[in-house]
């Protein structure tokens, strides 16, 4: 039910922001030159250089928070493969326990 919701939304935001985009490259036609320290780049408009660069950030941003989530990933497995081998272990410790009790308790 909220698969629908959560598709709408999507929906609206991008097509918000790719209105935004296309009014602020309507009113920004003017070509500048963007120079770095060590790259000069063609002459393009001031829009473009800023879409490019919102895209570069965030893919960045996207390649920097897929590392940390790839990192709790395995975390996660990690600490599961624990927590059942504890659990196992726990299991083994009672069962012992109990045919302790029983074969005490036989005699």
């Amino acid at each position: 039910m909220l698969k629908w919701l959560k598709r709408v939304i999507y929906i609206v935001l991008v097509t918000f922001f790719l209105a935004v985009g296309v009014f602020f490259a309507i009113r920004n036609p003017q070509l500048i030159h963007l120079d770095l320290v060590f790259w000069q780049g063609p002459e393009l408009s001031v829009a473009l250089y800023t879409i490019l660069s919102f895209t570069v950030g965030a893919c960045l941003a996207l390649f920097v928070s897929s590392v940390a989530y790839l990192r709790s990933e395995r975390q996660i497995r990690v600490l599961t493969r624990r927590y059942e081998k504890a659990r196992d272990e726990v299991d083994a410790l009672r069962k012992a326990s109990i045919t302790k009790e029983l074969s005490v308790g036989k005699e």
